[in-house]
């Protein structure tokens, strides 16, 4: 047995690390494997995007296309570069959104892209319940637009 096995203060800062790690890992995990609405600047049901997360990290795609105006297009053509004529059924929208470590509730870091209009956008979220507040933002978040997305 080694000296740092018998120190209790090593203990005590292994068992917080441990704790604080898995604590980041629970609060990505609230959100994995589930189903959100999406809605239009009318408040009309756009779509269905579903979380993913990944050793912490969190994604959301395209899973149903609910805005009848977008039923029938199968691909992103207003969108650019790797998305481009991308199928939008299946089309990842949000991507590398992490925990706040001081705030489990919130997420930030992430990115994304509004196939309606093609633009690309850094991201935050906060989440209430079955509430998803999702603001999208081109440099300062002040500056950016926040949709609401509901627990399906």
């Amino acid at each position: 047995m080694t000296i740092f096995a018998k120190s209790p203060l090593l203990k005590t800062l292994l068992l917080t690390a441990g704790l604080t790690v898995g604590m980041a890992a629970s609060a990505a995990d609230q959100l994995h494997n589930t189903k959100w609405t999406t809605y239009n600047d009318k408040n009309q049901p756009d779509s269905v995007l579903q979380f993913v997360e990944n050793n912490g990290v969190l994604s959301a795609k395209i899973v149903e296309v609910l805005d009848p105006r977008a039923v029938d297009k199968k691909v992103c053509d207003t969108c650019k570069g790797k998305f481009h004529n991308k199928p939008l059924k299946g089309a990842t929208v949000l991507w590398n959104m992490k925990v706040d470590p001081n705030d489990p509730n919130k997420y930030t870091g992430g990115s994304g892209i509004e196939p309606e209009t093609g633009m690309t956008f850094s991201g935050k979220a906060e989440l209430n319940g079955d509430t998803l507040k999702l603001r999208g933002y081109k440099g300062v978040a002040l500056l950016g637009k926040t949709r609401i997305l509901k627990r399906r």
